[in-house]
């Protein structure tokens, strides 16, 4: 199991962070731009909320493991950003998701 308070910050901040969470939205956006499977969409989304949710405290566990505290800084802002962002666009698909699988 991954302690992010034991882990450097880049660790914790690119590999398991920013890159698992890229990958899971061009999951998303290819499903969305291709019209598949809503309900996978949907199941997505809620991965990612969940992913997200993790991600943010995992982050700021890992912030006192940098030699130069700007860095802390930054990735926490950055962290909390992509955060609210996740959120805002989680709502707004998931109700075109729902919407959607209630049409169809």
């Amino acid at each position: 199991m991954m302690l992010p308070e034991r882990s450097p910050l880049w660790k914790v901040f690119w590999l398991y962070g920013v890159l698992p969470s890229n990958l899971l939205w061009l999951a998303v956006a290819w499903l969305v731009d291709h019209h598949q499977r809503p309900g996978l969409t949907l199941l997505l989304l809620a991965a990612l909320l969940g992913y997200t949710s993790w991600i943010v405290p995992a982050v700021w566990k890992a912030a006192p493991n940098v030699k130069d505290p700007r860095y802390s800084v930054m990735a926490q802002a950055l962290t909390v950003v992509w955060a609210i962002n996740t959120v805002l666009i989680v709502f707004f698909l998931g109700l075109q998701m729902l919407r959607t699988l209630m049409a169809g």
